[in-house]
């Protein structure tokens, strides 16, 4: 099958060993590392075949998966994370109903939970953490948009998917495990809780900005913007850890008020 799989990675390293040993030998692998860990670029291309590791800078999951298929040369590409496990006929599935639909679909996603029906199910948008595409089709609508860092990505590219033609379908034979969080080690795990919340606001607003509009923007995040700043100050007596995710949600939203890109990246010492 012309299939690519393109997997974004952030020191991840036992999941992705995980989630590697369950895509097989067949398909063609390209994992785009955002640590810029020669080690694990070793390791990996080392121990799995048909497997190319590149290594970025921290430039965000739409970024990088953009990268990731620029260096593709398949018809399809499936872009997923490192916890997602996915059964032996997945993406076999996944290019049956590719087939079945003629090419004539934007998106098609796999599932984490069963369907007694097994047709295909027409949908409005659908998570970006693991998405079957056709190349062209893709890179035509302009791929993730890069201003995104983290959050609201996959709704912005369901949301141009959906100003075109094609469609957008579950494939409930299509079957993955999801194993949300749980890989980062305990040293990373607390500034990576705050690099997500300064990215949520900070997306939330963009989103909401590019397709609705800046006055609805501000009105539909004003209360977040509200609520996270008393906290901040709340917090900032009586727990740390609370005052850190309760400011980095009011920077975040404050840096998209004053149209700053998504400057922030968590803070780890190698």
């Amino acid at each position: 099958m012309s299939v690519t799989i393109i997997i974004v990675s952030y020191k991840s390293d036992s999941r992705i060993e995980k989630c590697l040993k369950h895509l097989g030998k067949k398909y063609s692998k390209i994992i785009v590392e955002t640590s810029k860990d020669k080690n694990l670029k070793i390791n990996l291309e080392k121990k799995y075949t048909k497997t190319k590791v590149i290594l970025s800078s921290n430039i965000g999951y739409g970024s990088a998966m953009n990268l990731g298929v620029k260096m593709s040369k398949t018809k399809y590409v499936f872009m997923t994370t490192p916890d997602i496990l996915l059964k032996n006929d997945t993406l076999s599935n996944l290019y049956s109903a590719a087939k079945k639909l003629k090419n004539n679909f934007s998106l098609l996603s796999p599932v984490a939970k069963s369907y007694k029906n097994k047709s295909l199910i027409e949908v409005k948008t659908c998570e970006g953490f693991a998405v079957f595409v056709e190349r062209k089709t893709f890179i035509k609508i302009g791929g993730w948009d890069s201003n995104f860092f983290l959050f609201y990505e996959d709704h912005d590219l369901c949301k141009r998917f959906n100003n075109t033609k094609k469609k957008i379908y579950l494939v409930p034979d299509a079957k993955v495990k999801h194993k949300v969080g749980g890989f980062y080690k305990d040293e990373v795990v607390n500034e990576i809780e705050i690099c997500k919340n300064w990215h949520f606001m900070w997306s939330k607003f963009y989103y909401n900005k590019k397709h609705n509009g800046l006055l609805y923007a501000y009105l539909i995040t004003a209360p977040f913007m509200f609520r996270s700043l008393l906290k901040s100050f709340f917090y900032f007596f009586i727990n740390t850890d609370k005052f850190r995710i309760y400011y980095a949600r009011f920077s975040g939203l404050f840096n998209a008020y004053i149209n700053k890109k998504s400057w922030y990246r968590p803070i780890i010492k190698n």
